[in-house]
């Protein structure tokens, strides 16, 4: 457990200094302002996006595949 969670604070520093990096950048920034521009009136709660996508799925819902997958991958 406790190798887990010093992975996952390691995760989260990687995550932290990289999304500082790119905010750094300014073609990345401007990019990702862009993006958000353009894009912003689609977006959606992820929970939303799940039901969506797990109602258009019928019986078989994403998040069962999603862990089917990471099960296979262990």
């Amino acid at each position: 457990m406790a190798q887990t969670k010093k992975r996952s604070q390691s995760t989260e520093q990687l995550s932290v200094q990289m999304q500082l990096h790119y905010l750094a950048t300014p073609e990345i920034a401007a990019y990702v302002a862009e993006l958000k521009r353009k894009y912003q009136k689609f977006a959606m709660p992820g929970d939303d996006a799940r039901k969506i996508v797990d109602a258009s799925m019928g019986e078989t819902t994403l998040t069962e595949l999603l862990h089917e997958a990471r099960n296979q991958a262990a």
